[in-house]
């Protein structure tokens, strides 16, 4: 039996992105306030808008 991506949350103040699988699953994957990690969580966006179904992304862009 395989697991599929079920959702993307991707939260632009906290610097993160939530995957969430079709299990219910979830894992987030955070990126360092620097230069390097704004880089790195541009890049995996981008790559994240490219791939996947709009209806899979929901964007945050303030922290609760």
């Amino acid at each position: 039996m395989s697991t599929n991506l079920a959702h993307v949350f991707v939260n632009f103040s906290k610097r993160s992105i939530n995957i969430v699988d079709d299990e219910g699953y979830d894992k987030t994957v955070n990126w360092n306030f620097n230069s390097i990690g704004a880089e790195g969580f541009s890049e995996t966006v981008s790559e994240i808008q490219e791939l996947l179904d709009p209806d899979m992304i929901t964007y945050c862009f303030a922290a609760q």
